[in-house]
């Protein structure tokens, strides 16, 4: 194989360990953000019931 097709190739490869490192990072973050939501869902409802009271 040419070695300019192997260039393109290995850079390819990084791009998509790159985009994989991305994507891992922005799945950890959602997590944390859904998790935070939930907290966040359940103190409301409790300020509500009080209210309620």
């Amino acid at each position: 194989m040419e070695q300019s097709q192997q260039q393109t190739l290995q850079n390819l490869g990084f791009e998509i360990a790159n985009k994989a490192i991305e994507n891992a990072q922005l799945r950890a973050q959602l997590s944390t953000l859904q998790s935070e939501n939930e907290q966040l869902k359940s103190r409301i409802d409790e300020l509500g019931n009080k209210e309620d009271k």
